[in-house]
């Protein structure tokens, strides 16, 4: 984990959480590999992909211009299921290190990101596909 580039983590984070917010979308797997990020995502969404994603890619930058603030907080697991999704917390942990991005985007994670989301740059999909009729597959990097 160590190895990831911060903004990239960042990034994800909040990439995530709009494909979340805008498609009921949850991830599934996600690979750092040098520049280059790879996501595949589970989406309840009948929106062709062209626009998905370039929906998805407008609103991950609006939020990282918006400059916001990164915090850290360890809650209980109880605590921690209120406010974000626990589906890919190993079984078993009972604290968990949450990552706040503004007030809104909260997920768990023991990584490393950026202080500010001003840090980050901005995010640019480079490929898309759907590996399943409800799965997209996507690359991204940070510029």
């Amino acid at each position: 984990m160590s190895d990831i580039d911060p903004r990239q983590h960042s990034a994800e984070h909040i990439l995530t959480a709009v494909f979340g917010k805008l498609f009921n979308g949850k991830i599934i797997d996600v690979r750092f590999k040098g520049t280059k990020v790879r996501c595949d995502f589970e989406i309840k969404s009948d929106m062709p992909l062209e626009g998905m994603v370039r929906q998805a890619e407008e609103e991950t930058n609006s939020i990282i211009s918006q400059k916001r603030e990164v915090t850290f907080e360890e809650v209980s697991r109880e605590e921690a299921e209120k406010t974000c999704s626990l589906h890919r917390l190993p079984e078993g942990a009972d604290k968990v290190r949450i990552v706040k991005i503004g007030n809104d985007i909260i997920t768990p994670c023991k990584g490393q990101h950026v202080k500010n989301t001003k840090e980050i740059g901005v995010l640019k999909i480079r490929t898309y596909n759907l590996i399943s009729p409800k799965i997209i597959r996507l690359t991204f990097v940070v510029e």
